[in-house]
């Protein structure tokens, strides 16, 4: 399996009075987990068996998205003490754990690869909520008037920042809550 995330997305926005140049690049990676399904064995039983995901309760997980935001920032004090941002450069790592069948009962292939594209799609949505935050967080950031102090803004960039990535959170939570974890998208074995 080729890894399915590996794209650069970058965006230069010309220096404007008010704003700073800012940059969002992604990067990503895939892990995969082996499954192997004895003759005897169901599909459920072998991926509950190689998953190496694992919820905060010790609930069973086939696949998992993991991302983190990163930005950078530089500001200039002007003559007059007011803090200005110059450039803003935000980074989203985004790491997804799949499973891949090596060996098994034709059966248990075929009802893998039916379930199979549903949880990558459940997973890229989880990705998807996070290229809207570095998105968000790029422009609350590049948008940022001047402020009275660089101590001020800095503040400001810190509660902004801290702000998205708890809305984020929320939509992660709700995500998997109204999928059910993907099942409402096809990504569950259940035998």
């Amino acid at each position: 399996m080729r890894p399915v995330l590996r794209a650069a997305a970058l965006a230069l926005l010309a220096a404007a009075p008010a704003g700073a140049t800012a940059a969002v690049t992604e990067t990503g990676r895939q892990r995969l987990y082996e499954v192997h399904q004895p003759a005897a064995t169901s599909l459920l039983q072998a991926l509950n068996q190689a998953t190496p995901v694992r919820g905060e309760s010790g609930q069973v997980f086939f696949g998992y998205t993991e991302w983190q935001l990163h930005w950078k920032y530089r500001y200039r004090r002007q003559a007059d003490g007011v803090c200005k941002l110059t450039a803003v450069d935000v980074t989203l790592d985004v790491t997804t754990t799949l499973p891949e069948f090596k060996t098994g009962t034709a059966q248990g292939r075929a009802e893998f690869e039916r379930f199979l594209p549903a949880l990558v799609e459940h997973e890229e949505g989880h990705r998807r909520i996070g290229q809207e935050t570095a998105r968000d967080i790029d422009a609350a950031l590049s948008g940022l008037e001047p402020m009275a102090s660089c101590a001020l803004l800095e503040a400001e960039i810190a509660r902004l920042g801290s702000d998205h990535l708890e809305r984020s959170r929320r939509a992660n939570k709700h995500y998997d809550e109204t999928t059910r974890h993907g099942c409402t998208q096809g990504a569950c074995v259940n035998r």
